[in-house]
């Protein structure tokens, strides 16, 4: 297997967190100034880039001649008209200062004037540093000097639509767009986590002689807080901060499309609480399709192996988790990857999760031209899209909600790893 890059070891260090996708771009990712001034909105379809940006291709929240809809929308697209008062924040979800890091890792306050160097203007002593170190080979880390906003709706409303369009999705995405979105790729956002500022760290490779130590320090406090972060290791380490302190917009863009920002802010002003753009985790539904029939599913080269599902043991289901309610004389196959036992609930966790598929929409039908092949982007949904569909010969579309893995995921000392 090739090596991850950044964006693909930080999502997998810290989606156990169970916060939902982790983004190592939280920046509005798009060209339309519109767009900008919101970033990830709920109602959002679209997929997570190479570079571990949220692309959104359209949104379902809004008609097809709106602005944010510049692309186009997807043959019989259906619009899911939300009252603003189903979408809730909860403010300081984050908490000021927060921290979220992957597992094993160890927390130590620093003397601040032995890691720091003078500051003019700046009393010695006045802040706080810590030091971040990790026993495993790969880690990851994210600091939240705002704190963060957790924005969600009942997932509820979008999941008929997206059963029904998910064919003309991927079709949209693949065939009109070129985006070559993945099977199982596609993503309906109905939540995410809002910032105003962020530092998001990652490092691999560790070897088991090597250290690894992340450096956080603040001075001052409050608005006038400056921060210093440094990685100490020899393995490969980066961080990211923002945003970016230079305006991506300049005042004349704004003023040219004042006109598309007002009408953008009547509909979704709730998807940006206190102007705060900066998405640092997306939850919603991943959709998958089934591509061909059943015995070609992984290709025919490939040996397939089968168990019932009544003598399945949680961790073989490669690295998330899944059941039905209503699951008889089903057959798996033997998924690819390892984990440990404690990332899993047990059998009786495993009987009541309700995760949806649909059938009997052509069944015969092939999807292949307009669906890749997998990528290294990894999420825990993509396993249990692929078993649903192998369990249910008569599905054609699956879709499992980032809350629903989630729900039966415990906390674990060891991240994903493949």
């Amino acid at each position: 297997m090739s090596r991850l890059n950044d964006a693909q070891v930080y999502a997998r260090q810290l989606l156990p967190k169970r916060h939902g996708y982790p983004l190592w771009v939280p920046e509005p990712y798009g060209n339309s100034v519109s767009y900008r001034t919101k970033g990830v909105r709920i109602g959002d379809v679209g997929y997570v880039t190479e570079d571990g940006a949220f692309e959104t291709l359209f949104n379902v929240r809004a008609s097809p001649s709106d602005p944010i809809n510049c692309r186009g929308v997807p043959e019989g697209f259906e619009q899911v008209r939300i009252p603003p008062e189903d979408i809730v924040h909860i403010p300081n979800f984050h908490s000021p200062e927060g921290i979220v890091t992957s597992a094993n890792t160890k927390k130590r306050a620093v003397d601040i004037e032995l890691s720091m160097p003078e500051i003019p203007g700046i009393s010695p002593g006045v802040g706080s540093s810590f030091q971040f170190t990790w026993a495993s080979s790969q880690g990851a880390i994210l600091h939240l000097p705002s704190g963060a906003y957790r924005l969600t709706c009942p997932a509820e409303l979008f999941r008929d639509v997206a059963v029904r369009g998910a064919k003309n999705w991927y079709q949209f995405a693949n065939e009109t767009l070129r985006r070559g979105v993945p099977n199982g790729g596609l993503y309906l956002i109905t939540g995410c986590d809002k910032t105003a500022s962020w530092m998001v760290g990652a490092f691999s490779e560790k070897s088991l002689d090597s250290q690894v130590s992340f450096n956080l320090s603040v001075l001052g406090c409050n608005s006038g807080a400056t921060y210093s972060y440094t990685w100490d290791t020899s393995c490969p380490a980066v961080f990211r901060t923002g945003p970016s302190l230079l305006p991506t917009d300049s005042t004349d863009d704004l003023l040219r499309n004042h006109a598309i920002i007002a009408q953008d802010n009547a509909l979704f002003a709730a998807d940006a609480p206190n102007g705060r753009t900066q998405c640092i985790f997306v939850r919603g539904y991943r959709l998958m399709l089934r591509t061909t029939p059943m015995s070609l599913i992984r290709g025919s080269a490939n040996k397939i192996e089968v168990s019932l599902i009544s003598s399945i043991n949680p961790k073989d289901v490669a690295q998330s988790t899944i059941h039905r309610r209503y699951v008889d004389q089903s057959m798996v196959t033997a998924p690819r990857g390892s984990v440990s036992d404690d990332q899993f609930p047990d059998h009786e966790a495993l009987s009541n999760l309700d995760i949806s598929f649909s059938g009997n929409l052509d069944s015969e039908e092939t999807f292949l031209e307009y669906l890749p092949g997998e990528t290294a982007l990894y999420h825990p949904s993509t396993s249990i899209n692929e078993l649903l569909l192998r369990l249910s010969p008569e599905a054609v579309v699956s879709l499992v909600h980032d809350d629903e893995w989630v729900s039966v995921l415990h906390e674990v000392t060891k991240p994903f790893v493949c």
